[in-house]
């Protein structure tokens, strides 16, 4: 791309710092000189579906090491990366020239709307990450087979759970303070979040945002809003992403690829060689498959043999100090780490700036780190299959989540579909009080803004008297909203394992 120029995609169109409901709160206050998409990042960094994040393990669930990471500070690493995008983008002297004085402010709610999108971007994933996506998909899909409870559309939300979804639902209803806003965040910030911006079917063939299921049938109006504010829809039939989100999804992708393999490193569980090693195979494999030889001749420990490729010199890395003398284990993976960061985030970033116009048109449909010859994150992630989550252990500590999540699921449903309403009224004391009062003001209070709920209101509530949908999503918007430790005590209390 000819850096002196720069697709002159129309921002407006994707800023609009519309919210649901016009907070007064951040306007009343004369000396808050933060931007709209500012305020929204502290919204979101007080919020408690935050805080328990630190409990939600990355891989490695369950664990008790101290460096290993969570879900918190993966998602810090993530909003680091994104803003590092913000800056590499709005700050090159060809966005200036091109956005003229706007330019300064579109860097401010740029960075603001990415740090922030870039920090929610899991808070949605249940306990066990992934696999506790599929252990809920697949106990509804059974589930709902054998009772057929529920509209088609309506099943989607279960079946096709995924985690975008509910944290779309988190942030704008769930951090329940007695109104139904949540934390009432700007379109433009809710829009960069949103992965998946499909209220259909999951479609692999598809569009990239409609890979996935992601926007559940309770936040269908919600959705509609940000995709009038934010340009996202492209005709009657078609939705497109936000710009943003795609950059990210990543810094998702470049900060789990790299660090999954570093803590695979401090654990011990393969040598800094082998781990070079599986890569450079990895690359030069994919080269050869997809005819791209000629890709690989720059970054050859011997120039006439393509099997030598290295992704080292790829990345600019060097075992040695400036001095000659070796690097310590530890700086070793810190200095690789580094190097692939910066080779990711420059190819990004390029494939952002260079596809800009498709994006902005909802014609670029592929991930921005896998537009590249050499397939760098293709070897990242085939390599954290065969030796991270292919691990025995890490294996054993799924089995346990899919039997945790399983189980939990099977009392809170025996409970809420129970004839006996000793029964029914027990899942009363189990979920949580917030999660009650915002089920009961969304069912049966929706009209009202504001909305207080006394122990009188609780105590007559029968879960009877949702429908079988308000039902299920009690349940999962419970379950699914657990920390992996909460999930794995309250089941073995359930099950009678634990007192």
């Amino acid at each position: 791309m000819d850096k002196g120029k720069v697709y002159s995609i129309d921002w407006e169109k994707y800023l609009q710092p519309e919210r649901l409901r016009q907070s007064g709160t951040h306007a009343s206050i004369e000396w808050d000189s933060r931007n709209q998409f500012e305020s929204d990042f502290g919204r979101v960094i007080f919020c408690p579906a935050i805080r328990r994040m630190h409990d939600k393990t990355q891989v490695i669930p369950l664990t008790s090491g101290d460096t290993i990471l969570t879900r918190l500070t993966h998602s810090m690493q993530v909003m680091s990366v994104a803003e590092s995008f913000a800056h590499y983008y709005t700050r090159s002297e060809s966005f200036i020239r091109t956005y003229g004085e706007k330019a300064y402010a579109y860097d401010a709610s740029i960075s603001a709307i990415l740090r922030t999108a870039a920090l929610l971007h899991d808070i949605g994933n249940p306990p066990f990450g992934h696999f506790g996506e599929i252990t809920i998909q697949n106990y509804f899909k059974k589930y709902l087979e054998d009772h057929h409870i529920i509209k088609e559309r309506q099943a989607w939300d279960f079946t096709q759970f995924d985690g975008n979804a509910l944290g779309l639902r988190i942030v704008s209803m769930l951090q329940y303070t007695g109104t139904l806003d949540g934390l009432n965040l700007t379109y433009p910030t809710l829009g960069a979040y949103l992965k998946y911006p499909n209220k259909g079917k999951a479609n692999g063939d598809g569009y990239v945002g409609e890979h996935k299921h992601g926007i559940f049938e309770t936040e269908e109006a919600l959705f509609d809003k940000i995709v009038s504010c934010c340009n996202m829809k492209v005709d009657d039939k078609r939705i497109k992403r936000h710009p943003l989100s795609f950059l990210v999804e990543a810094a998702d992708s470049i900060c789990y690829g790299t660090m999954d393999m570093e803590d695979g490193y401090n654990i011990q569980w393969y040598t800094f060689d082998n781990m070079v090693e599986t890569l450079n195979k990895y690359i030069y494999q994919i080269a050869i498959k997809n005819k791209k030889v000629d890709a690989l001749k720059k970054y050859l420990t011997d120039a006439k043999k393509p099997e030598t490729f290295s992704i080292e010199k790829l990345i600019g890395f060097n075992r040695k100090w400036k001095d000659g003398t070796e690097k310590d284990k530890r700086r070793l993976i810190l200095d690789f780490r580094v190097a692939l960061i910066g080779y990711l985030t420059k190819l990004a970033i390029d494939n952002f700036e260079n596809n800009l116009e498709a994006i902005d048109k909802g014609e670029y449909s592929n991930e921005l780190l896998k537009d590249d010859d050499l397939d760098v994150f293709g070897a990242l992630s085939d390599f954290a299959q065969r030796k991270i989550i292919a691990r025995r252990d890490i294996q054993e500590l799924e089995l346990t989540g899919n039997s945790v999540i399983n189980g939990l699921l099977d009392i809170l449903m025996s409970y809420a579909f129970s004839e006996d309403k000793k029964f029914r009224k027990k899942i009363k004391a189990v979920i949580s009080k917030s999660r009650m009062e915002a089920t009961l003001h969304e069912n049966f209070n929706k009209e009202v803004r504001f909305k207080t709920f006394n122990e009188e209101d609780l105590w007559n509530f029968d879960i009877e008297q949702l429908d079988n949908y308000s039902k299920l999503r009690l349940i999962v918007d419970f379950v699914a909203s657990m920390t992996d430790k909460y999930s794995l005590e309250l089941y073995q209390k359930f099950a009678g394992l634990k007192m």
